[in-house]
């Protein structure tokens, strides 16, 4: 049973998981608030945007000279989801054992607090509260939205082997010898200067064909596309992640998850108001 009302409402209807699950011992019940059941924010109304400005996470989005921001996609609602499913999994996989199930929480708050990688590390380690850096990895560099000739690409650099062959790549191979650059602790503290270099050498490039080159020799590299340009790509094409039904009238995004034996399958487009149910 999944339930995602605020809580107390199933127990005030009188059926509630300490009553239901002593009728049903084998009961597995997924509860999805926005801050759980107890505790000084127990049992409140929670929303992804709020969570968001709740745990931290818009305070270390968005540009370096700017002020905290919403991320764009309601990331906090779409991995609570996900944390959900892992838990309902888990107490299934648990009940083939024992027989019995169990209470899962899946709260937005608690989902929120799970996303700040690296930062929460981060300020475990030194105390220091993380700040905002656009597009830029707090801890690695280049890792970065960077300026072509044309348009941007984003460098996703994690090692020396890789900083090399960019730094061939785009014909400045002697950065990679210089000792301000020498290995990821001393990128990523002359962060601001091994940018504008790069930038440099970067403005006698086409982005898209840059990163045709870059991924063939890998160096992880992609274009910054819009929406439209992602969802048309060969590549989403490819892995069938559109799909159509009613000869074109629906289209949406498909299933992230392949199985090899038992894949996906889309059946029924998404009902109109006033559209009849065709089986």
């Amino acid at each position: 049973l999944i339930e995602n009302f605020k809580t107390g409402t199933m127990e005030r209807w009188g059926i509630g998981y300490d009553s239901l699950s002593q009728r049903f011992p084998g009961l597995v019940w997924c509860r999805v608030s926005g801050f759980g059941a107890d505790g000084p924010l127990g049992a409140l109304p929670g929303y992804d945007a709020a969570v968001q400005a709740m745990t931290g996470i818009m305070s270390i989005n968005g540009e370096e000279d700017g002020g905290p921001l919403r991320v764009g996609l309601p990331v906090v609602d779409m991995v609570t989801g996900l944390n959900a499913t892992i838990g309902v999994l888990l107490a299934l996989q648990e009940r083939a054992r024992s027989g019995r199930g169990q209470l899962i929480e899946a709260a937005l708050y608690d989902s929120g607090l799970s996303l700040l990688h690296p930062h929460a590390a981060n300020w475990f380690l030194d105390g220091k509260s993380p700040q905002r850096t656009g597009n830029a990895h707090p801890n690695i560099y280049p890792y970065d939205a960077l300026c072509t000739g044309t348009d941007p690409i984003f460098l996703a650099v994690g090692n020396d082997r890789q900083f090399a062959s960019l730094c061939r790549c785009i014909g400045v191979p002697d950065l990679a010898e210089d000792p301000l650059y020498a290995d990821a602790r001393s990128r990523s503290v002359n962060r601001d200067r091994l940018k504008m270099q790069l930038e440099s050498a970067l403005a006698n490039f086409d982005g898209r064909q840059l990163v045709d080159t870059l991924m063939a020799k890998g160096v992880p590299a992609a274009p910054v596309l819009p929406v439209d340009a992602a969802l048309t790509h060969p590549h989403t094409a490819h892995r069938g992640m559109v799909v159509e039904l009613g000869e074109g009238s629906y289209r949406g995004i498909a299933s992230p998850i392949k199985l090899s034996r038992t894949p996906a399958s889309y059946r029924h487009a998404p009902l109109t108001p006033g559209a009849a149910f065709e089986d």
